[in-house]
């Protein structure tokens, strides 16, 4: 079943005129959720009567922040992150879901990172940087970092500390669309002769076959900006293990199936020392019958993207349903249950 927290706002602090930074502790006896650089939290809000759902990157590091913290920037028809910046402040509570996230450090750490972000796709990057320089010795790293001016560029004053502290070790290059002859910065978008001239430059102007193998990319930004740095990587050979992307939303969604009640499948759960069952209409996902007879299954997005409902399949097959693709899958895959329909007469999963 899915475990719900109770969390207090301890503080509120305004990054940039449309981004605040919020702090957060445990609001009921229980430690404060365990997290790894680069995953998110998933709030449960009820800004007008209506639950939604919404997955917020820490910005906090464990490595160097003993509270927890989301940063949040306003987005145009924002029902979450625009009722949280205007309606929550210090000694509200909230309710959370699990920690999830897969955009995450590798280990061993490589030689090389390099971060492309934009906007608030500096959350999770932030949480990686504060973890990596707290380290005494770690890779070069390259932030590639697009905004509109300096104003609206979130976290730029710890950004710009970092780079007169380790000069040897970490290098970023702002891409401000709106502000001219600002320090470390270039005028206009980041797109593809951008980005290529500044990994030609990072990487001392001739990528090498250890240059491919020995550096990570991690990319948090507008879905073209993404794309457009992906297919500028796999041009110059930069192999796609070695390429981590973090989405919270689709594209597109996925399309949903007719349902037919007259037929049902039986799907069996084990999570932890317990085990329940229930059944799904033919067509109906997993996540979507669990929710429609009470039982709380973890999920944020429901569109295959955030990862927060992801279980593993023990037996039995499921068809995963994305906007572009149908996969089948079978024991020991990993599903995610809110594109996943049964596809055998029974399913049993495995929930962490």
């Amino acid at each position: 079943m899915e475990s719900v927290r109770r969390l207090r706002i301890i503080g509120k602090h305004q990054e940039t005129p449309d981004t605040a930074t919020f702090t957060l502790e445990a609001a009921d006896e229980k430690a404060l959720p365990a997290y790894r650089p680069g995953q998110f939290l998933s709030l449960i809000l009820y800004p007008h009567g209506k639950e939604i759902r919404r997955a917020y990157s820490f910005s906090s590091s464990p490595a160097t922040d003993k509270a927890l913290t989301i940063t949040v920037k306003r987005v145009v028809n924002g029902a979450a992150s625009n009722w949280l910046l205007d309606h929550v402040d210090a000694g509200d509570e909230v309710l959370s879901a699990s920690v999830a996230g897969q955009f995450v450090l590798p280990a061993p750490l490589p030689r090389r990172l390099v971060y492309l972000a934009a906007g608030s796709g500096i959350t999770p990057v932030m949480s990686h940087l504060k973890t990596l320089l707290a380290t005494p010795e770690g890779p070069e790293i390259l932030l590639l970092y697009a905004n509109r001016d300096s104003a609206n560029t979130i976290f730029k004053k710890q950004i710009d500390d970092w780079q007169e502290q380790f000069p040897e070790r970490f290098t970023c290059r702002y891409f401000f669309s709106r502000e001219k002859n600002a320090a470390h910065s270039t005028f206009g978008h980041l797109n593809k002769s951008g980005f290529e001239e500044a990994l030609h430059r990072f990487l001392g102007r001739r990528i090498t076959g250890a240059h491919r193998r020995d550096t990570v990319f991690f990319l948090c930004a507008p879905n073209a900006l993404m794309r457009m740095a992906r297919m500028t990587l796999r041009v110059l050979d930069f192999p796609e293990k070695n390429i981590r992307q973090e989405f919270y939303q689709p594209v597109r969604q996925p399309a949903l199936r007719t349902v037919d009640t007259t037929k049902t499948h039986t799907i069996r759960v084990v999570q932890g020392g317990e085990q329940f069952q229930f059944e799904t209409f033919e067509g109906e996902t997993i996540l979507n019958a669990a929710l429609r007879q009470g039982i709380q299954l973890p999920y944020t997005c429901k569109a295959g993207v955030c990862l927060t409902c992801l279980a593993q399949c023990t037996g039995g097959q499921v068809d995963l349903v994305f906007a572009e693709s149908t996969r089948r899958e079978g024991s020991g895959a990993m599903i995610n249950t809110c594109i996943g329909y049964a596809a055998s007469k029974a399913v049993d999963l495995k929930l962490e």
